[in-house]
Order: structure tokens, then C-alpha cells, then sequence
């Protein structure tokens, strides 16, 4: 029984199959040609666009070129000023300028300079007067006219009378640009360099374009009949005022075919007609397969859900409603599938820089390029805060999406292999695969580096590492990238920097730094003006030794902390302004500088606000003046060796537990203290210059007692003073 109803259902159905396939036949056909037209008029009216727009860029980069000569090079302004032809080195650097411009822009056929002053006209081989010259008339009808546009209509011109005449169309300046002019300045563009130009664009056997000037002139003469082709597209430019045709040839047939196809949409409709009775019929007849098909779905696909019942509902609907289901859930699968190849690989890049994982696993899931060495590279956006970041998180991501474009696409045209993810906001880390030199990397680096230069207003630093021969050698090579770009703070940004390159130019000397930073604080204290040069030598001292960033940072934390240390020793007022003014600004510039200079110009100009708040605080008080001249004393008499607060107060008239207070205030140390540290700098010069014996440099610096100099030496130097000479005499002979 089944069988019989399946023959009879074949049976009914090849009719309406004949009608359907007949029907979509002549709707295809139709659809077709009507398409065929639309696209060929679509397609012929963008193309006389993108004609008319080629030539017009090509027009306007030539006058761009005119004006900026006329506005920037005073070579012209000195030649139209000029009241006759006697300054011949000036004529001749005038034709030198002109050939120039005419090698820069390949579409200049020829050129002339009119000058009113003299009526004479220079093309930078000759020299005419303007009434034998042959094109005079060109140039009174532009001296009587006002157009806008600087681009004349279809003419002809020939720059030599032996010379035969050529179509051209001119573009005419007056110089200057302001009211009023002194000459003319005329470009002569040669139709046929703008036929060549535009002749790639398309088949001159199948489709024909022209070009027709303010006054409908046809700038390009092929000499074909205008009964052989039917123009399909016209558009006029607002630039130069002229317009630009395109067709395709033998237009005729097109619509003797569109014509046909106009009776087999007739027979199509008929067609249409049988084909829907025919199917109502078949469809009434062979309803039950259907029926079964909508409960199967039903039964088995959204047993969940609402179901049907044995209602009559519309099975169609419901069909589409299922295969629409499917498609969106597909869709969603596919989604989720490429989302998790993304990650797995992103994971598996990360791993691989960490040193994670088995590389075994990377080679099994991903393709690996072959190679016989590989390179990590990380380039980092330079001055994030100032300028990445300031960009909305939209364009931070399309910044980001160009540069791994730019980078990929250097690599390729090296045919270098590399795998680039983002390892931070605002890292791009790189492998590259590399079987030839390991100056093709470089070159590319020096190609991102340069293109973004170009390009941004951001700059790049690369830290490059190591090469390594194995996958298992990335996590390595990923490390020393990472600790070159510790050294950009040093050495600079916007530049490519290499690990051996960093690590050869590393020369440590903690100790050196560390006593630069006493010094300057020191000299800060005691509101001394060498404090600048401490500065300088600090950061001098800094570059000299290429120290990496994080060193950096740790030398600037020891300084604030050094200085905020001295600073809460003297007077209350003085420690006040640190903390209010400089303190907070230091500390926030330790964390945000991204170079070396940029760290010390904002250290430079915080101390200097400091110092001058300081420097007003000291005029307003009272015994400010004194303090500075005690002070000066006792660095001038330090080896009187009765000098003591008894002594100064005998000397300046003023109480000594007074005197020793204000010291203390003003300085931030006792007077005692003060005077030890004098003398010791000055014995300990001596030691290392002189031979004297120690009782006899004791003497020099005030020490009356031997023993008491050694005491006060050791206190303050942590040695003996012999220990100390023999220690510098060791230095001094190594």
C-alpha cells in the first residue's frame, strides 16, 4: 500500500515539476537580463564617477603642487617683481625650479610665466614679449574673464613653432593670489598624458568613456561612429565643471534582448498561473504526507514545548519556524566554536611565554611554521597616559587591530612567519620564525617603528630577545624582550632595543648613586645654590651607567625618602612646604615617568618650585641673614680650633643656646655636627693628596688632640683615617 501511494504520488507530482521548472526557467532568464541591464548602467554610472574622480585628484594634486610653489618659494614672487629680463641668475634658477616641478608632476606638458610689468613671457628656455607671443590670446581672454574654476576648456597649444599643436587644457594662477596681479602663472596638462592615464581603467573594445569640457568639447578623440554605442551614465564634476560618458557598444542588442525577454515574462505569468492551480490540486490531494511530516517535527523536535494537538494549523508556517531554529542555532555553535579556537590559541600563546605546558601539545593543536630558529619581540605604545589612552576605547581598539595589521603585513613581505596576540593592554608580543638573516627582523621593526611615526600620534618601543631554536626556547627569548624594554627609561623610546644590546651598555654602581643622592640632598638642605649641579650629576651619573627603569624607580623612591628623612629635621615651616608641594608630586611622577629625561625634567621642576618657596620662607625671617653668614664663617675658619657656640656668640653678639637653636632650625643639623662634617671633608682630601702625618692633618682641620680627630673621623666615616688613606691608595693604584 505504501508503495502504490508513493507511485501515485510521483505520478502527480511530475506535471506540476514541468510547470515549476518551465516557470523558473523564463523567471531566471528574465531576471537576468533585467539585472544585466541595471548592473551594466550601475556599473557604467560608477565607473564614469570613478573616472571623473581620478581626474579630478590628478588635477587637483597639480594645482596643490602650483599653489604651494606660488605661496612658499619666493623664487617666483622675486621673479614677477622683476621690472625687466636682465637678472639672468634669476631667470635661470627660475627655468631650474620649473624643470624640477615638471619631473615632480609627470602630467605638466609644458609651462609659461606672464609678467605685466615687462609684457614678457618665460617658459625657462625663452624669453618672449607678450604681443609675438603665439598664445597671447589665451592670455588676454584670461585676463578680461573671472571664472572660478583655474582650468580652462579644450584648447590647443604648442610650445615651440616647429612643433605641431596639441590639445591641452591649461591651468592659469594669477600671481600673487591676493586682489590685484602681477603675471600669470600657466600649467599646460597634455589630453593625451589624461587618456593615458585613465586608459588602464577599462576595455576600449567592449565599454567607451569621454570627457567633455565646459563647452561640450570631446576631450577624447577616438574617431569611433556614435551609432555604434549607446552612452549608459553621465556625471559632471563640480571641481573643473566637466563631464564624464560611459557606455557600453552595440547597445542595441541589449534592448532588442530586453524586448524578447518581455514576451517569456508573459509566457512565464501563464506558466505561474498553471503552476499554482496545479499545485493546489496535487497539494489537496497529497495532504497526509505533510500532515505526518508537521507532528513528526512537532513530536520529536519541541516535546518541551507547546505542542499541537491533531489541530489544523499552518504547517508551512511551522516548518519554516523549525529550519529557522536550526539555522540560528548552527549559527550560534559556529560562533561559540570560533570564539573557543581564538582563546585556546591565545592560551597556548601565553603558555608558551610563560614556560608552561608541554610543547608537544602547542604542535599537536596548532599549525607550527617551520623554522630553524624563532625570535620574541613585544612592542609597547610609548607615553600611554598622554597619548594611547586618551583616545576612546573604540579607537584604542582599531589602533590596535592596524597595528597588528601593519606588522603582519611587513612580515609577509619578508616572508617571515609570526604569531602576534596581545599579552596586555598595551603589549603586542610576537613570535617570529625565522630561517634567513636576522637582519630581515630588524628591518621589519625599523619598518613598524617608522610607519607609525608616520602614520599616529603615537610612538612604538620594541625590546627584542634573543634568538632561541626551539618552541621550548620562546619562554626565554619572551623574558629578555621584556627585560629590554626595562632599559626604554634610559635609552630612549621610539626605538628598537635589543637584549644583548642592553644588557653589554649595563654598568652598575649603586654606590656611586647613592652618594650622588646625599650630596644633592645635602646641598637642598642646607639651601645651598650647587644643588643644580648635584642634580645634574645624579641623572648625568644614571644615563652613564644605563640603568634599567626599575633601578630608577628605586634610586627616585631612595630620594624622596632621603630627602622627606633630612627634611623632617629641620625647621617645622620647612618640612611643611615639602610635603604640601613636593612630596605628592614626586611620588606621582615616579610611577608615571616613561623616560629618564622626562623623570628629571619633572624632578627638576618640582625642586625648583621648592626651593623658591623655600628661598621666600628664609628672606621673611629675622636671623636668616646671620645663620648664612655664621655658616659661611665656620666653612671659612673651620680650622681655629677654639671656634665653638662660645666663640661665634662672642663673635656675632648673640646668645649661645640661642645661636645653637636657630642652627639648628635653619639647618637642620647642631652646630657641632656641622662643623665635624667641615672639617672630616677637608682631611679626608688631605689625606689622600699629602703625605702628612695624621697629628699634622688632625691640626690642619682644628684637632688640636690626635686622638680626638681619629674619634670624630671615625664617627663620621665609619674607619680610621689611616684605614681610609690606605683604602683610596688601593682604589687610586687599581
Amino acid at each position: 500500500m505504501n508503495r502504490t501511494w508513493l507511485r501515485k504520488m510521483i505520478w502527480s507530482y511530475i506535471p506540476i515539476f514541468f510547470i515549476i521548472f518551465s516557470f523558473v526557467f523564463f523567471m531566471f532568464f528574465q531576471t537576468l537580463v533585467e539585472q544585466n541591464n541595471k548592473n551594466t548602467r550601475e556599473s557604467s554610472k560608477v565607473f564614469a564617477r570613478q573616472l571623473l574622480q581620478s581626474v579630478d585628484v590628478s588635477l587637483k594634486s597639480v594645482n596643490a603642487v602650483i599653489l604651494r610653489e606660488i605661496l612658499n618659494n619666493k623664487l617666483f614672487m622675486d621673479f614677477f617683481n622683476e621690472k625687466d629680463d636682465g637678472n639672468i641668475y634669476l631667470n635661470y634658477q627660475v627655468a631650474k625650479r620649473l624643470s624640477a616641478l615638471k619631473q615632480e608632476v609627470p602630467l605638466i606638458d609644458s609651462y609659461y610665466l606672464v609678467r605685466y610689468s615687462d609684457q614678457l613671457i618665460y617658459n625657462g628656455n625663452v624669453i618672449n614679449s607678450l604681443p609675438d607671443f603665439e598664445d597671447a590670446p589665451f592670455v588676454r581672454e584670461v585676463q578680461r574673464r573671472s571664472d572660478k574654476s583655474p582650468w580652462s576648456d579644450l584648447r590647443t597649444y604648442r610650445e615651440f613653432a616647429f612643433q605641431n599643436k596639441k590639445d591641452v587644457v591649461s591651468l592659469v594662477h594669477k600671481v600673487p593670489l591676493s586682489i590685484g596681479s602681477d603675471g600669470l602663472f600657466v600649467v599646460n596638462i597634455s589630453i593625451s598624458a589624461l587618456q593615458d592615464m585613465v586608459a588602464d581603467m577599462y576595455d576600449p573594445a567592449t565599454t567607451f568613456v569621454n570627457l567633455y569640457d565646459r563647452n561640450g568639447h570631446s576631450l577624447f578623440k577616438r574617431g569611433e561612429s556614435v551609432k555604434e554605442r549607446e552612452p549608459l551614465a553621465s556625471v559632471s564634476s563640480p571641481y573643473t565643471g566637466w563631464k564624464a560618458e560611459s557606455g557600453v557598444y552595440n547597445g542595441r542588442i541589449v534592448s532588442a534582448v530586453s524586448t524578447f525577454s518581455s514576451v517569456w515574462l508573459m509566457l512565464g505569468f501563464l506558466v505561474l498561473i498553471a503552476g499554482v492551480v496545479s499545485i493546489i490540486y496535487v497539494t489537496r490531494k497529497n495532504y497526509k504526507p505533510i500532515e505526518d511530516i508537521v507532528f513528526q517535527i512537532n513530536d520529536k523536535l519541541f516535546q518541551d514545548k507547546h505542542t499541537l494537538g491533531r489541530l489544523p494549523v499552518d504547517e508551512f508556517a511551522f516548518i519554516e519556524s523549525a529550519i529557522n531554529n536550526f539555522t540560528e542555532q548552527s549559527k550560534a555553535f559556529k560562533k561559540e566554536y570560533e570564539e573557543a579556537v581564538l582563546h585556546k590559541k591565545k592560551t597556548f600563546f601565553t603558555e608558551l611565554i610563560a614556560g608552561d605546558g608541554n610543547v608537544s601539545d602547542f604542535t599537536n593543536h596548532l599549525p607550527i611554521p617551520a623554522h630553524e630558529r624563532l625570535k620574541v619581540l613585544i612592542i609597547e605604545i610609548d607615553n600611554a597616559e598622554q597619548s594611547f589612552c586618551s583616545y576612546q576605547t573604540r579607537d584604542q581598539s582599531l589602533f590596535k587591530f592596524v597595528l597588528s595589521s601593519v606588522t603582519h603585513e611587513l612580515a609577509s613581505q619578508h616572508a617571515i612567519n609570526v604569531w602576534l596576540e596581545w599579552t596586555s593592554h598595551l603589549q603586542l608580543t610576537g613570535i617570529f620564525f625565522l630561517d634567513g638573516p636576522e637582519t630581515e627582523m630588524t628591518d621589519i621593526c625599523e619598518g613598524i617603528v617608522a610607519w607609525v611615526n608616520k602614520n599616529l600620534k603615537f610612538t612604538l618601543t620594541i625590546g627584542i630577545g634573543e634568538p632561541a631554536v626551539s618552541l621550548k626556547g620562546a619562554a626565554d627569548s619572551y623574558k629578555e624582550a621584556l627585560e629590554s624594554l626595562k632599559f626604554k627609561a634610559v635609552m630612549g623610546n621610539n626605538r628598537l632595543i635589543n637584549y644583548r644590546e642592553a644588557r653589554n651598555a649595563t654598568s652598575k654602581e649603586t654606590n656611586k648613586h647613592l652618594k650622588a643622592i646625599d650630596s644633592l640632598v645635602q646641598t637642598f638642605r642646607l639651601s645651598e645654590e650647587g644643588w643644580h649641579h648635584c642634580f645634574r650629576q645624579w641623572f648625568d651619573g644614571m644615563r652613564k651607567c644605563r640603568l634599567s627603569k626599575n633601578e630608577i624607580i628605586e634610586l627616585g623612591r631612595y630620594f624622596i625618602a632621603h630627602m622627606d628623612l633630612h627634611l623632617s629635621q629641620v625647621s617645622k615651616d620647612h618640612y611643611e612646604i615639602w610635603t604640601c608641594h613636593a612630596l605628592n608630586p614626586a611620588q606621582k611622577m615616579i610611577g608615571e615617568f616613561d623616560t629618564l629625561d622626562e623623570l628629571q625634567q619633572s624632578f627638576s621642576r618640582i625642586l625648583e618650585g621648592f626651593s623658591g618657596r623655600l628661598t621666600v620662607l628664609c628672606k621673611g625671617r629675622q636671623y636668616h641673614r646671620l645663620m648664612k653668614e655664621i655658616r659661611e664663617y665656620i666653612e671659612q675658619h673651620f680650622a681655629n680650633p677654639e671656634l665653638s657656640l662660645d666663640y661665634l656668640s662672642d663673635k656675632f653678639s648673640i646668645n649661645a643656646k640661642y645661636l645653637s637653636q636657630l642652627f639648628k632650625e635653619e639647618f637642620g643639623e647642631n652646630f657641632l655636627d656641622f662643623l665635624a662634617d667641615v672639617r672630616i671633608q677637608h682631611a679626608k682630601k688631605w689625606l689622600v693628596e699629602q703625605q702628612d702625618s695624621i697629628q699634622d692633618v688632625g691640626e690642619r682641620v682644628g684637632y688640636v688632640n690626635a686622638a680626638t680627630f681619629r674619634r670624630v673621623f671615625r664617627r663620621v666615616e665609619g674607619l680610621s683615617p689611616v684605614d681610609y688613606r690606605k683604602l683610596n691608595a688601593i682604589e687610586n693604584t687599581g
